[in-house]
């Protein structure tokens, strides 16, 4: 770590500053209030003190353990730093040089050592804790980290913690627990009062008489300041790792260590947590007041199924409608008929007439099928008479008429004669 990092290094090395900066004077303003801030470190268990020593010429120095920086954690800060009250009576850090230089081997020369006052948000030396460095920037000034993931699911929720507490910008509980004793200090001093005026416009002037009458409520403010105090003790003992159950006879003795003032946790939780103190407050300090007995061990008879039921019905048959009775009495005497007629326009209405449809042939396919051969029988006959010119004729015998129908072809609806016959009439 170079000590020329500081931009007051040359007031650093003439000795006429001892505090390092990292801004130039100029932008120094636009963050420091010039104000001193009381500070807890060393108290905290994530503290560390880094340290550097350098020689006259601002070269970094090996250290005995063989490494450039030395880190003192928490346990051991307090060897080498005390808190002093000074003469202005303002509380001071004093860190003995001598002894710090001699445990980090340095027993004699003109040194110059340079301190950084650490608080771990993320990560740390163990193996298991350390951050995974992804991108370091063009100046080397800035770094993207990731935390690593273990096989102990413990350590990977820490480190996964850590870095969501520095997203969601989380404040140590001990900035927490300050702001909520502030908070409940004001709202003392400038809100309870005006509890009573809120109940009078939102209930009415006569509500402090009716908790009187209805509850035996007389002295509403005593009530109420009473509650309040309860309530404050109890969130300072839940604060503080203390029995805070206000009904319990360990009330105010020390419990399991519940917060540590550098560790965060969820405010949601602890904000959850004083709404049930309260409530709790607010039953233990009315339970003997008056309350109204709406225990009902049987409904009453007319509030049964079948007496509401019969209730209906009865009301159903009360029921009539009302019916207006009007006789209408021919008078010709008063009938008028009126002298203009009433024009009735007539409207056009357009229908459209949809034709009927066409019906389709359907198509049917007809096989062709082979003419059917009829053979009729021989007729049995004397004799067929055949007409010739004049009168007379000849009887042929039964063979020949045989051998002339063997020719004959019947087809659909006619017969053809083959041979020297001509086509036969229906």
């Amino acid at each position: 770590m170079a000590i020329q990092k500081y931009t007051n290094f040359d007031a650093v090395n003439a000795k006429t500053e001892n505090e390092g900066k990292y801004l130039q004077a100029e932008d120094l303003f636009i963050v420091s209030k010039n104000e001193f801030e009381e500070t807890d470190f060393g108290e905290c268990k994530y503290d560390v003190m880094e340290v550097s020593v350098y020689d006259v010429n601002n070269n970094l120095l090996p250290q005995k353990s063989g490494n450039n920086v030395a880190y003192i954690k928490s346990n051991d800060i307090g060897n080498y730093m005390y808190s002093v009250t000074n003469r202005s009576g303002k509380k001071e850090l004093v860190i003995n040089y001598e002894k710090l230089l001699n445990t980090l081997g340095f027993r004699n020369g003109i040194l110059k050592i340079n301190l950084n006052f650490v608080r771990y948000k993320v990560g740390s030396e163990n193996e298991l804790e350390r951050v995974w460095i992804q991108e370091i920037s063009p100046s080397r000034e800035e770094i993207r980290i990731l935390p690593l993931k273990t096989k102990f699911q413990n350590t990977t929720e820490k480190n996964q913690k850590e870095f969501d507490n520095i997203n969601n910008l989380n404040k140590d509980f001990k900035y927490y627990k300050k702001s909520i004793f502030d908070s409940l200090t004001s709202f003392e001093n400038n809100f309870l009062e005006k509890i009573d005026s809120v109940l009078e416009t939102k209930f009415g002037k006569d509500f402090f008489n009716v908790l009187k009458k209805d509850f035996g409520l007389s002295k509403f403010p005593d009530y109420r300041k009473k509650i309040f105090e309860d309530f404050k003790i109890a969130v300072q003992y839940y604060l503080t790792n203390k029995y805070y159950d206000i009904t319990q006879s360990n009330f105010g003795k020390p419990s399991e260590i519940r917060f540590e003032d550098c560790e965060v946790y969820d405010f949601t939780t602890i904000s959850n947590d004083m709404a049930g103190i309260l409530f709790l407050c607010i039953q233990t300090n009315t339970k003997n007041l008056k309350r109204r007995d709406v225990s009902v061990k049987s409904s009453p008879k007319e509030f049964l199924k079948v007496e509401t039921q019969k209730l209906v019905k009865d009301s159903v048959d009360a029921f009539e409608t009302p019916v207006k009775l009007v006789k209408n009495v021919f008078q010709p005497e008063k009938i008028t008929i009126p002298t203009k007629k009433e024009e009735i326009k007539e409207k056009e209405i357009k229908i459209d007439i949809v034709p009927k449809p066409k019906p389709e042939p359907i198509p049917v396919d007809i096989v062709p099928q082979e003419p059917i051969k009829i053979i009729e029988p021989p007729q049995i006959a004397s004799g067929i008479v055949r007409s010739g010119g004049g009168g007379g004729g000849r009887v042929n015998s039964t063979s020949e008429i045989r051998n002339n129908l063997q020719g004959i072809d019947i087809g659909n609806d006619r017969g053809v004669i083959d041979g020297n016959r001509e086509p036969m009439n229906e």
